[in-house]
Parts: C-alpha cells; structure tokens; sequence
C-alpha cells in the first residue's frame, strides 16, 4: 500500500523557487519513494540529530535534498524542506 505525501504551504513556496523541469523530477523520486519505500535504492538515510520518537530522513534527488518525516501508522510521508545542496561552484 503506497503511503501519501503531504507538502506543507511552507514548503510548497519553496517548490515555487525552483524550476519546473527540476521540480518534476524530486517529486517524481519522492512519490517513486513512497510506493516502495526502498530505503537504499532512493538514497534515504535517517538523519543523526533526529528525535528517537519521529526520526526525520532526508533523501537525495540529482542536487536537491528532500527532508521528511515518515508517519507510518497513518501511511503519510511529511515533507520538512525541498532544498539545492550546497556545491563548491555556490561558495
């Protein structure tokens, strides 16, 4: 069964600061993502800092990070940020 994923208004502005073509493509990996939640296969690690309770993951698409928690007993994947990752050509 396939999970669902929230996109906050938050982070639906962030989306609007991105180019379509880019977009597309995190999203299309994300939704990939949650219906097979194949954690090695999509490059998604737990992130270290996270709370026990609610661990957050982050999931790497081409330079973009994807920063999300995983709900599973309600079958919801809650994205935190959509963010470029910062290259060495950015500094």
């Amino acid at each position: 069964m396939p999970y669902e994923i929230w996109i906050p208004w938050r982070v639906e502005k962030q989306i609007a600061g991105i180019l379509p073509k880019l977009i597309t493509r995190v999203l299309d990996d994300l939704e990939r993502f949650a219906d097979a939640l194949d954690y090695k296969r999509y490059d998604v690690r737990k992130l270290r800092d996270s709370p026990k309770a609610i661990p957050r993951y982050r999931m790497r698409s081409g330079n973009y990070r994807i920063t999300f928690f995983i709900h599973h007993k309600r079958l919801v994947i809650e994205v935190i940020s959509i963010r470029r990752k910062k290259t060495s050509m950015d500094y």
